[in-house]
């Protein structure tokens, strides 16, 4: 009713206008008849009333809609109401088909997208692994390198699956009783390489009665993420990369603590955001800014809180809360 009655304010000052023009012409006679002014603005009065009751009784199903607009827009009403309405109706139906179909063709695009990525990633990890067995037990400097490289490759590639299979989560979830430092131990194995280049230290605290549900393969992919980071910004040799855990009222709380260059204060709102880089992008060229925002989308998926600390030249520490 309150938008019928806007969209209506030029008919309602029209009336009043000729109203006060009918009062004005009696005035300037004298008002010699006074009943007949009575009866002249009742009519208008009347006629006025009349005709909002039909124009709003036609377009009513229309200002519902318009004041509903979370309503779902396949509920359309071409059969109600006036002329106008239902073609109104009709006209919304059509667009909202047209849209359905234009939406399915391109999900049917970005599905064909997300199938080839996959594929393309699983024949990429077979030179992958191939690379890796020939380079495998070698102590030249230069095989050394290519393993280092072929490490960044896979990571790279892993974190390309990993992004695809968040659309299908679901699809792809396991939960299974784990051992907290065993998982944390395995995901620490994998970059063991990338922490002897960097000549850092990882320090896991845990004890070995952590235990807890989760999915093991999306755990150790998002630790995963968490470590690249931590050895990424810490650029003094010889500092370590604590991993720890604690036991609060409802939750296991793990930390990971690098002593690194830190993110600065402005950054830190904006650090879960995909591809978002902050300052710290601008000195190392190998940031993506995907790393904490995939953690944090995992960590949504999976029922876990995510903090940040960090200062400058300080360090910077990840916080996961995971319910008990």
């Amino acid at each position: 009713m309150r938008l019928f009655l806007k969209s209506h304010i030029s008919f309602l000052l029209f009336a009043l206008i000729l109203a006060l023009s009918t009062v004005g012409i009696f005035w300037l006679d004298g008002f010699r008849n006074g009943m007949l002014l009575f009866y002249v603005l009742f009519l208008w009065a009347v006629l006025a009333i009349v005709f909002l009751a039909i124009r709003y009784a036609g377009y009513r199903h229309i200002y519902k809609r318009l004041q509903n607009p979370e309503q779902v827009a396949s509920e359309f009403q071409p059969d109600k109401g006036s002329a106008f309405s239902q073609a109104f109706e009709y006209y919304l139906a059509k667009q909202y088909q047209a849209y359905q179909i234009d939406l399915q063709k391109w999900r049917s695009k970005d599905a064909d997208r997300n199938i080839f990525i996959n594929q393309w990633v699983h024949q990429m990890k077979t030179p992958v692994s191939v690379i890796e067995l020939m380079t495998q037990n070698q102590s030249d400097p230069t095989l050394r390198s290519i393993q280092e490289e072929t490490d960044r490759i896979k990571q790279g590639l892993d974190t390309v699956l990993y992004t695809l299979r968040l659309e299908t989560f679901e699809n792809d979830f396991v939960v299974e009783y784990s051992d907290l430092r065993t998982l944390v131990t395995e995901a620490v194995n994998e970059h063991k390489r990338l922490f002897i280049r960097q000549q850092l230290y990882p320090k896991v605290t845990i004890d070995e009665d952590f235990q807890f549900e989760t999915d093991k393969k999306w755990f150790i992919f998002m630790l995963g993420q968490l470590l690249t980071n931590a050895i990424k910004y810490s650029p003094e040799k010889g500092s370590t990369i604590e991993i720890n855990a604690v036991l609060e009222a409802k939750y296991c709380v793990l930390t990971v603590r690098d002593h690194g260059i830190g993110i600065e204060k402005a950054d830190l709102p904006r650090v879960l955001r995909p591809f978002f880089t902050g300052e710290n992008g601008r000195k190392f060229q190998e940031s993506t800014g995907m790393g904490l925002f995939l953690v944090s989308e995992i960590c949504q998926k999976l029922g876990y809180g995510l903090s940040i600390e960090s200062e400058v030249g300080v360090g910077t520490t990840i916080l996961i809360r995971m319910p008990k």
